[in-house]
């Protein structure tokens, strides 16, 4: 007959109990310090997409981020040149080469490549969301707190439930998984690198994989270049020829 050693719960009882103890708005706002560090600024973006069916298919982008709310993204491979999408608030453009109109996207409407890095990088955890300390899991060999987050009254992020892997020891998001309304998922966020840019710690390496419509996106961050940006690099205007 099986017997757990007094050890095994005594592991067992203190991990709930530091669980229980951790300040999820602290843990938040702690983590997020990676992405608070850099309020205006331009990446350097290598994103490999894999769809079931497909070879992988690999883009080199630069964004524009101006605090959460104003992005630009440029579409740097040659096949693409001359492609923008903007992003202003909830608002989404599509800008091509050689056309007069840019084109609205819906907010519903899942834009792939820098765009993932874009919608990561314009969350605020601890802005947009409630949280509660859900358990604790060991991810990777790495202690982690297990939130649960609900988005606050009156916000609106992409998706209204979210549970996250908070490293104890860094400090440092590992993996979110988001929720639709219904419950079920519709992405997984590995956050699987991070190393200092100009001497700032800055997540270097994510993976999303998409369970709603299947494919794996993974992004790689070149480079960080901390910049003034006017708001006139956000304006919505047709993109220039190619």
């Amino acid at each position: 007959m099986f017997r757990p050693s007094l050890f095994l719960l005594s592991s067992i009882v203190f991990l709930s109990l530091s669980a229980a103890a951790q300040d999820p708005a602290a843990l938040l706002r702690r983590a997020d310090r990676v992405k608070q560090a850099w309020p205006e600024v331009v990446l350097s973006l290598r994103v490999t997409t894999t769809k079931p069916g497909a070879p992988p298919f690999t883009g080199m982008f630069a964004v524009e981020a101006k605090g959460r709310d104003k992005s630009r993204i440029r579409f740097l491979n040659p096949s693409d040149a001359g492609k923008s999408v903007v992003q202003v608030g909830d608002d989404v453009w599509l800008l091509l080469p050689n056309t007069k109109n840019p084109i609205r996207v819906p907010k519903s409407h899942r834009l792939e490549g820098g765009f993932s890095a874009a919608d990561m990088s314009r969350t605020r955890f601890a802005d947009d969301f409630d949280a509660i300390v859900e358990r604790t899991d060991i991810l990777n060999g790495r202690n982690c707190v297990v939130l649960r987050l609900t988005a606050k009254p009156g916000k609106s992020p992409s998706y209204p439930v979210v549970r996250l892997w908070i490293d104890e020891k860094e400090g440092l998001y590992r993996k979110a998984v988001f929720l639709v309304s219904s419950g079920k998922t519709a992405r997984e966020t590995t956050f699987d690198e991070y190393r200092p840019y100009h001497g700032v710690l800055s997540l270097a390496k994510m993976t999303i994989v998409d369970t709603l419509r299947p494919g794996t996106t993974v992004v790689e961050y070149l480079d960080y270049e901390k910049k003034s940006l006017p708001d006139s690099n956000f304006a919505i205007r047709a993109a220039p020829p190619a």
